[in-house]
C-alpha cells in the first residue's frame, strides 16, 4: 500500500520559501524601527537612506506578499484535500449501495414451554 504524505512537494517548498521571505521581511521590520529610533549616523542608517520607501515600509510590504502567498497556497490545499475527502465519501456511499452490509443481530432465544391439550 503506497504511504501519503500528509504534504506534497510543491507545498513543502512554497512553505520553505514563505518562511524565508518572512524572515526577511522581519528583519527588515526589525531594521526600519532601529533606524526609526537610533540617531546615530550607521550604515545600517545610510542603507535605510538610499532605498525608496526604507527598511520598515518595504519590510511590511513583503510581508503582506508573503502573507497573501500563504493564504493562497493554503486555499490551494484545502480545495484539493476536500476534493479528496468528498471523492473518497462518494466511494463508500457507492460500496455500501452495491453490497448491502451485512448485520449480524443477536438475540436471546427463551425456552417456550409447550402445552399438551388434554382431549
Amino acid at each position: 500500500m503506497k504511504k501519503k504524505l500528509p504534504l506534497t512537494i510543491f507545498e513543502i517548498v512554497a512553505y520553505s520559501i514563505l518562511i524565508l521571505m518572512g524572515l526577511w521581511a522581519l528583519v527588515y521590520v526589525a531594521l526600519g524601527i532601529a533606524c526609526e529610533f537610533i540617531r546615530y549616523d550607521t550604515s545600517v542608517a545610510t542603507a535605510n537612506a538610499k532605498l525608496n520607501l526604507g527598511f520598515l515600509w518595504e519590510g511590511l510590504i513583503i510581508l503582506g506578499v508573503t502573507a497573501i502567498a500563504a493564504v493562497v497556497v493554503l486555499l490551494i490545499h484545502a480545495k484539493k484535500t476536500d476534493r479528496d475527502f468528498e471523492k473518497a465519501q462518494r466511494r463508500a456511499a457507492r460500496l455500501n449501495k452495491k453490497a448491502p452490509a451485512q448485520e449480524v443481530v443477536e438475540a436471546e432465544v427463551a425456552p417456550v414451554e409447550e402445552k399438551k391439550e388434554e382431549e
